[in-house]
């Protein structure tokens, strides 16, 4: 049973530890009605249950680590905002976590109460406007029911294109690629493996990345953190603000785990491979990001980073650098410059 509240918000607390429930329920008991589970098949049967807006699941439980609790709950109820407590050091499970359950922060353990309000309370905001595309029903209880530990396994299916996909890729309608890597004989070798499936626009330095950008619709972006003289992330950051849809996906040798959330929880970034990654790894999710990205296109709100910079802006932009800033206002130059 819920902690007793006036709110319409109903958060679930996922830990194996009582003492660490007990802290968490009073830090939130008293804003919003608060749940709590002790293990991953119990918040799974909650989020059957109830509807819940938003969950905070420890990362490491006995029997379901919390990524594949957060990866089973996206699927039975996709409107719940989820975020995951892990430690500094704890990479593993930073990259499972946004490789599978795309995770909409993640917190580190200890965690600043002062932080873990404002994060909740903008997750909460998001969830109840994203909440509008998911009417929560008895019909769609029944059709999740048979959601299980399965279900954190794979990557969602990406189907082969059809003959017709295939011939109107051939006559133009290919969908745009934009690969930003500084070492042009990777960049170079990129582009002759994808550019049969994708329109591959190449980009060596930033301002190559700006102006593709500012010329055309791109749904789709694969870079690196390393850019040599620039900061990946401050990049991230300008792009993520002028184009919040377009989807990112990570492919850099750098192992760092601070890094790692803060491009997550700042940009939403989709996938996070480490190099050297396999070009079938790469492809299947280059694919997978093109039908999120045609998703967000036909409805914005499913965008957790869209919905967030329209409800709690303050929550995206407060870590903006003034490197970041400045990358963003040459962003918008460049964008005036071609009229796009």
């Amino acid at each position: 049973m819920p902690a007793d509240s006036n709110s319409e918000i109903n958060i679930l607390l996922v830990d194996d530890e009582p003492m660490v429930l007990q802290s968490l329920s009073a830090t939130f008991r008293k804003q919003y009605n608060v749940y709590t589970a002790t293990n991953g098949k119990e918040a799974i049967e909650l989020i059957r249950q109830h509807q819940i807006h938003v969950v905070l699941s420890d990362q490491r439980m006995p029997g379901m680590l919390g990524h594949e609790v957060l990866r089973i709950i996206k699927t039975i109820s996709p409107s719940t905002i989820r975020i995951l407590l892990t430690g500094y050091s704890d990479l593993d499970a930073i990259m499972n976590s946004v490789n599978s359950g795309e995770v909409f922060r993640y917190l580190t353990k200890p965690w600043k109460v002062e932080q873990l309000r404002e994060t909740v309370a903008a997750a909460a905001q998001i969830a109840s406007k994203v909440s509008q595309l998911y009417p929560k029903t008895a019909a769609d209880a029944e059709d999740v029911a048979t959601a299980t530990e399965a279900d954190v396994a794979t990557e969602p299916e990406v189907k082969e294109p059809t003959r017709q996909q295939q011939a109107s890729a051939e006559i133009g309608q290919k969908n745009k690629l934009l690969i930003v890597e500084f070492n042009r004989e990777q960049l170079n070798m990129m582009v002759k493996v994808f550019e049969r499936k994708y329109t591959v626009l190449p980009a060596a330095t930033v301002d190559e990345a700006f102006e593709h950008l500012s010329k055309q619709e791109i749904p789709v972006m694969v870079t690196d953190l390393n850019l040599n003289s620039e900061d990946g992330i401050e990049f991230l950051y300008a792009i993520k603000q002028e184009y919040p849809n377009i989807v990112i996906i990570l492919l850099t040798q750098v192992r760092d785990a601070l890094l790692a959330i803060k491009s997550i929880n700042e940009f939403q970034v989709y996938r996070y491979h480490v190099k050297p990654c396999s070009v079938e790894d790469l492809d299947k999710t280059i694919q997978s990001a093109m039908m999120r990205a045609r998703s967000y296109r036909s409805q914005p709100m499913q965008n957790v980073h869209y919905v967030a910079k329209q409800v709690a802006p303050d929550v995206i932009e407060k870590q903006a650098s003034e490197k970041g800033n400045w990358l963003r206002e040459r962003l918008r130059t460049v964008k005036k410059f071609f009229g796009v």
